[in-house]
């Protein structure tokens, strides 16, 4: 069982533990094989293996106006991390105090307040200290680091290019779904809440779900998807829309699910949207009736793809 720990003044001391160090977002299958690696060097020295992460994206602390959209929310980020089953994730908050430590600052009174490490693993272009000052080169040239096992992790590749986050972003910004899923080893999904819309679904014979998420996450390009939602521990499969609907030139940019053989009020209820495949991209039709008829052909194949 992994212990979820959050640093701060209070926090005791953990002994000797193999560590693997990053912001982990998505927590790709990049990810997955470097945290693999460090649980594997715990073993090897016989420690304990501990993921240090940080609370929140540093960048979008120290550079706001340029932070990249999130692939995961913080709770889904500890879940996923945990279930790689290190003993430990160390989360560190971060903030402009923390970023203005220097590289051996944030070793000295951050990293080694805590741990002891024998074993540290990053990527092989991981960053940090103040101004991104610190390297790989830094962690092995550092005197409060002699002799522990500095690995830098080369990056996954699949179809000759690396599994970054950088790269998943980008293909659930075009809506390539299906190949951000092979990359993070799930489906990419989003947590929100559902809001009241604007009430056209259900005329058109499929009522949705307009579900809120945080401006901060990766959201699909526009198009509609198959789909599940989650409620509660329910899950059910799923049209979902995401866009301002062409047919509706007035309506905001919304992600309206309709989920199939679901019945009741999901007003202001969470709810979470896993996104398998983009069936097509938006389009204006001539007349409602063309629209009915599209929209049942979504649900159609939504149906046929047997995703629940």
């Amino acid at each position: 069982m992994t212990q979820v720990v959050t640093y701060g003044p209070t926090t005791p001391h953990m002994g000797r533990v193999a560590i693997a160090i990053g912001m982990f977002d998505g927590v790709h299958i990049g990810h997955q094989t470097l945290i693999s690696h460090a649980i594997g060097k715990a073993h090897e020295y016989g420690v304990r293996s501990c993921v240090v992460t940080f609370d929140r994206d540093p960048d979008g602390v120290v550079t706001p106006d340029r932070a990249s959209r999130h692939l995961t929310v913080f709770a889904d980020r500890i879940e996923l991390l945990s279930a790689i089953g290190p003993d430990i994730v160390l989360v560190i908050p971060f903030d402009l105090e923390l970023a203005a430590l220097s590289a051996e600052e944030f070793i000295a009174s951050v990293l080694l307040r805590v741990v002891d490490p024998v074993s540290v693993t990053v990527g092989h272009d991981f960053r940090f200290g103040s101004h991104a000052s610190g390297t790989v080169s830094t962690l092995e040239a550092s005197e409060l680091l002699r002799g522990v096992e500095i690995t830098p992790h080369a990056l996954l590749t699949r179809g000759d290019r690396p599994v970054t986050s950088t790269r998943i972003r980008g293909l659930v910004a075009t809506g390539e779904v299906a190949e951000a899923e092979t990359l993070l080893g799930r489906p990419h999904r989003l947590r929100g809440v559902v809001a009241r819309g604007r009430g056209v679904g259900a005329s058109l014979g499929a009522p949705t779900a307009n579900l809120v998420v945080d401006p901060a996450m990766a959201v699909p390009g526009d198009g509609v998807y198959a789909a599940v939602a989650q409620v509660g521990s329910n899950r059910y499969a799923a049209a979902v829309t995401v866009g301002r609907p062409p047919s509706f030139p007035d309506a905001d940019s919304l992600i309206e699910a309709h989920l199939l053989d679901f019945t009741g009020d999901l007003y202001d209820q969470p709810m979470t949207l896993e996104f398998h495949e983009r069936l097509r991209g938006l389009v204006a039709f001539a007349d409602l009736e063309d629209l009915k008829t599209a929209i049942a052909a979504d649900i159609a194949t939504v149906r046929g793809r047997q995703l629940v």
